[in-house]
């Protein structure tokens, strides 16, 4: 069974974001690019076009100052969604942070038109970024 196009452009978003890869990642969103991030700590809220999205993540990478790593473990595609099950670690301010979650992608063309965050515990999230 070949591999749904869509779970290489969401390959190519992790390998992006674990670079730092501003370029990459600004050419795998749309213009009108929206990010759900759930919670009620200092990232939680809606990101809504590409420049406050690629600013969300580039925040996202400092505040977590030792490091943020999202792992995907498995994809499930179909039609324009594609939905990544992960696991989440961080180190920041000698916290850290082991979660699993899955992030579910819709695509336009080609592109991440919208991501929805789930975190297994969103307020280990929350604690982790105040």
């Amino acid at each position: 069974m070949t591999e749904h196009p869509y779970v290489s452009v969401i390959n190519s978003f992790y390998d992006a974001l674990a670079k730092g890869d501003l370029d990459v990642l600004r050419d795998l969103l749309t213009d009108d690019a929206v990010f759900h991030v759930p919670g009620r700590g200092p990232m939680a809220k809606d990101y809504t076009g590409k420049e406050e999205v690629l600013a969300y993540l580039t925040r996202l990478a400092k505040a977590a100052s030792g490091g943020l790593r999202l792992e995907p473990e498995e994809y499930l595609a179909g039609n324009d969604r594609v939905a990544a099950v992960l696991s989440i670690h961080g180190e920041r301010d000698g916290r850290t942070l082991n979660d699993h979650g899955l992030q579910l992608f819709r695509l336009v063309d080609g592109k991440i038109s919208e991501r929805s965050s789930y975190p297994y515990d969103p307020y280990s999230v929350d604690e982790f970024f105040a």
